[in-house]
């Protein structure tokens, strides 16, 4: 009865040698950046306890670094930090709220004459939308109910797509907004995440990563906008790669390391430093 038992699909696939499984569990990390424990069995075809169990073996041997509800490559856990819980709107909307000013105010600046835009969620890429509220010569799509309410003061052209409503962060997402956006092609995209590293953009939100990854899909140009803070930080959802990008403006120079990432993905980098220092 117990030798029928242990023959069960996962109980075989559990079976497996170890360090077959070591090799496919840290490449399919390091692909990611971030995997949680769920993907990893269903990848590797093993339940979560031996996902554990494999995480804490390889972490201990310095191949990974286990996180909250999965594992981070060790050539990003040893430089970077790990985000597991997004901060509310508030509370991020008041972290270097100099910075993302200045960096919102040279996103707008970017915005060409005639120019159909795509401005994501995010408190940076609101501060862009606030230098935008005067201009009447482009149009704007976002999924970002805050900036769309702002500049439906103004006299630009403002869509919104349809969808589900995220509460607190009130951004506009889910398939209905995925395929409403699909439809258009855009000049630019103005895109806010919440960690840049050498692996490419991360963000906290799944449902919002979705809608990130469109508007990277379906502009000629895309404009990143991160405050310093979040280099060399990572979180659960990768947005994009480095070599997606073509612009990058934030309010210091990157670390070195990661800079010579961006210049071999021709990101060009924009600083905004302070009116004192232009």
């Amino acid at each position: 009865m117990n030798d029928r038992a242990d023959k069960s699909p996962e109980r075989r696939a559990d079976r497996k040698p170890p360090t077959i499984r070591d090799g496919i569990l840290r490449d399919f990390v390091e692909r990611r950046g971030f995997a949680a424990v769920g993907e990893i069995a269903t990848e590797l075809g093993v339940s979560e306890i031996t996902v554990r169990r494999d995480l804490t073996r390889l972490e201990s041997q310095g191949l990974l670094v286990r996180t909250h509800g999965g594992a981070v490559a060790s050539k990003l856990g040893t430089a970077e930090t790990f985000d597991s819980d997004e901060p509310t709107f508030e509370a991020r909307r008041r972290r270097n709220a100099d910075a993302k000013t200045r960096i919102g105010e040279a996103a707008a600046g970017l915005v060409r004459t005639g120019a159909t835009i795509g401005i994501d969620v995010g408190t940076t890429t609101l501060e862009m939308a606030r230098h935008l509220a005067t201009r009447a010569d482009i149009k704007i799509f976002t999924n970002n109910v805050r900036a769309a309410t702002l500049l439906s003061e103004g006299p630009a052209a403002v869509y919104l797509p349809g969808g589900q409503l995220r509460p607190k962060e009130l951004s506009v997402y889910g398939s209905i907004a995925i395929a409403q956006l699909r439809h258009y092609w855009f000049d630019q995209a103005f895109i806010g995440f919440s960690g840049l590293t050498d692996q490419g953009l991360f963000d906290y939100s799944l449902e919002d990563t979705e809608i990130k990854r469109v508007y990277i899909e379906r502009a000629a140009q895309i404009v990143a906008l991160c405050d310093s803070s979040k280099f060399g930080r990572l979180s659960m959802a990768r947005v994009g790669t480095l070599e997606e990008l073509d612009i990058l403006i934030t309010d210091a120079e990157p670390p070195q390391a990661l800079r010579d990432a961006l210049e071999r993905a021709e990101v060009v980098i924009m600083v905004a430093h302070p009116a004192s220092e232009t």
